[in-house]
């Protein structure tokens, strides 16, 4: 099937590129870096780009124009995310990713009055949080409770492995409303303000020093309105927005900035490998990914339609994923001993990239749902295999 871009959508490119380069020139952050946020950049310069990204259109280009988006279709969303990641920006995790398909799909019209203008004008931050300290790739096994009462819900548990909890303004969660009910129907979806009494942020950091957020919650108030879509289809509601967040764009973005950046080196330098090996793990890798933009557009398309089948999103995700991975192993051993010097070190190839890329791409074949996952999805929903 054809895929490529309508002319609409490259003339949306164009001037998008050029924002992400103006916005990322070297005199604009110059002392704006910081090591400790996964963006690399710190909280008041992120939080500027997504304001000016909202003020061009090009924030919320694929949210309904009647709640302050442009009204564009998905595919305007997905040359977003594939242009931020390539431009290395600090416009991933941003709230159009992580909360509007929610609050599109399950909240209330005043929900999305309220919370959807100020994320297309980019005006603040976002976390999910599902993950728990015994509730990983499980998630039916999320001990968090929110127990209701006259005024709304108290929440009292740890979720744990969140991106961005340090900085995000709003939190989307799944906790346990219902004591006497299996799993997957004792739990409700959250959308909550962090700056609540009883709630509590702590850092822990990572292998390549940026940190993930413990959130606490310590019998933390919230109004009855927080409740996001309907009581008790929270582990569904969860479902669904995971595969709306696998469609790989921003992966495959990820994965065009470091294949470029080796096949300039090797055209420049050649490599530490015998030249035809070089050129064969070169030419592998380009093909994997064409695959990759090939699944990647392909869920979009699905989306576009109102369809997304659980398995496309899946092989979207472990494909992408898997592919940086393997990038970041092909250039540390083109490069060479010098592949391993990080950034700052004397004669580190390309400032480092792929020192830290070897490292980094690990957590991508874990977060929003491990490899193993996503092999199940694809083996029970798009091969009819059996359970066990």
């Amino acid at each position: 099937m054809d895929f490529r871009y309508a002319r609409e959508l490259e003339e949306f490119r164009e001037p998008l590129r050029a924002f992400f380069r103006e916005e990322l020139a070297p005199e604009r952050t110059r002392g704006r870096r910081d090591p400790r946020d996964l963006t690399g950049y710190d909280e008041d310069f992120e939080r500027a780009l997504l304001r000016r990204a909202g003020e061009r259109g090009f924030l919320g280009a694929a949210l309904p124009r009647e709640c302050g988006g442009g009204g564009r279709p998905l595919a305007y969303k997905a040359i977003f995310d594939f242009e931020a990641a390539y431009a290395d920006a600090p416009a991933i995790d941003t709230p159009v990713t992580l909360i509007a398909p929610p609050l599109l799909a399950f909240g209330s019209p005043e929900q999305r009055a309220h919370y959807l203008p100020r994320i297309a004008r980019g005006e603040g931050l976002a976390c999910i949080a599902y993950s728990e300290p015994d509730a990983g790739s499980d998630l039916s096994r999320i001990a968090t409770r929110a127990r209701e009462d006259a005024g709304g819900f108290a929440l009292d548990g740890v979720k744990s492995l969140v991106t961005g909890a340090h900085k995000a303004d709003w939190c989307c969660l799944v906790a346990r409303t219902e004591s006497a009910l299996p799993a997957r129907r004792a739990m409700s979806m959250f959308l909550i303000e962090l700056a609540r009494p009883g709630i509590r942020v702590e850092r822990v950091a990572t292998a390549n020093g940026w940190t993930l957020g413990e959130i606490h919650f310590e019998g933390a108030r919230v109004p009855r309105s927080a409740l996001l879509g309907e009581r008790g289809r929270g582990f569904a509601q969860m479902a669904a927005a995971l595969g709306a967040e696998r469609s790989g764009m921003f992966y495959l973005g990820w994965a065009a900035r470091s294949f470029e950046a080796l096949v300039a080196w090797c055209r420049e330098r050649g490599g530490a490998l015998p030249r035809d090996v070089v050129r064969s793990r070169i030419a592998q890798l380009g093909c994997e990914l064409e695959v990759a933009e090939r699944f990647a557009k392909r869920v979009v398309w699905r989306q576009s339609r109102g369809e997304l089948p659980p398995h496309e999103a899946a092989t979207a995700k472990l494909y992408a994923t898997e592919l940086l991975q393997r990038l970041a192993q092909a250039g540390i051993e083109i490069l060479g001993a010098e592949g391993l010097l990080r950034e700052g070190a004397p004669g580190a190839p390309l400032a480092g990239h792929f020192a830290r890329e070897v490292v980094e791409r690990v957590h991508a074949t874990i977060g929003a749902g491990t490899s193993e996952i996503q092999r199940n999805a694809i083996a029970q929903h798009g091969l009819g295999l059996p359970r066990s």
